[in-house]
């Protein structure tokens, strides 16, 4: 386990851990709808070795709600935050399920979030939240 850390810790990347409590990094977006009656998991990212448009930062979280109440929550508008196209289910692979996934947008600035509702967890009996946050693309340059 150590072997993980210490690779991670030049990266702001946190691994989930039973003796602490994760925490959001500093460039997460302060107006994200995060779940409602949950607790964070994990969270990781910006990471500095790739691409600045592929920076992006993924947490997880584990909610008390059920999977249509989520559902319901990330189908609303949320401060700046909107739902691109509907929201779709992949096939569940055996017992494994990728849960519901939503494409949001944030208003502006063209901040891109992909957020899945009950995924399979292994974690706790909780629904479980991903969200993987990006940074806007970069305009292309004039010719």
């Amino acid at each position: 386990m150590l072997a993980l850390i210490v690779p991670l810790a030049g990266c702001n990347g946190q691994v989930p851990s039973p003796f602490g409590s994760a925490s959001l990094p500093q460039e997460f977006p302060s107006d994200f709808p995060t779940p409602p009656s949950s607790k964070l998991i994990s969270a990781t990212g910006p990471l500095p070795f790739v691409p600045a448009e592929m920076r992006g930062i993924t947490a997880q979280w584990t909610s008390t709600l059920t999977r249509a109440e989520l559902e319901s929550f990330y189908t609303k508008r949320h401060a700046a935050w909107g739902v691109v196209g509907k929201p779709f289910t992949p096939p569940a692979a055996g017992p494994m399920t990728l849960g519901t996934i939503f494409i949001l947008l944030h208003d502006g600035d063209d901040i891109t979030a992909t957020v899945g509702v009950g995924m399979s967890n292994m974690i706790d009996s909780g629904t479980l939240v991903q969200a993987t946050i990006l940074p806007a693309r970069p305009s292309p340059s004039p010719p």
